[in-house]
């Protein structure tokens, strides 16, 4: 979600890093979100990324932002398959959730072709900000 990126460090300073992740497993997985950020600037950090998730589950990514993941995930698939340690972990994966064989060969397709509507339809189907549990490790200094 690069709008965490550009609204939490690049606009206001908040973190040095912000990420967000799906953990796929066999059956639903967790989404997360994380960033470090310092005591006294934690409530603007956590505000500003639960309205972030907000408006990308409501309203998903512009064209813009879709089409340079595009690019960034195409780009750089050709370093994620580039050994054989790796084609394996790949070939496991295939295996364990049942891809289709041809999964190394269409993934650049398939990416190309997803939408904005589909990708708000997943996040309004599967992240539910409303539900999620907030963590906070550290404490005032």
């Amino acid at each position: 979600m690069s709008q965490l990126y550009e609204e939490i460090r690049e606009k206001r300073g908040l973190s040095y890093s912000v990420s967000s992740a799906f953990t796929p497993m066999q059956k639903e997985g967790p989404f997360s979100l994380g960033l470090q950020t310092r005591n006294d600037q934690l409530e603007e950090a956590l505000r500003v990324l639960r309205e972030t998730l907000q408006r990308f589950h409501d309203q998903g990514p512009t064209e813009k932002e879709l089409d340079a993941a595009r690019k960034n995930i195409t780009g750089g698939f050709a370093l994620r398959i580039d050994s054989n340690s790796k084609i394996i972990e790949y070939l496991a994966v295939i295996g364990f959730y049942g891809l289709p064989l041809d999964y190394l060969e269409t993934f650049n397709d398939k990416v190309m072709a997803v939408t904005r509507e589909q990708i708000r339809d997943a996040f309004q189907r599967r992240v539910h900000p409303e539900v999620m549990t907030t963590v906070i490790v550290g404490g005032n200094q």
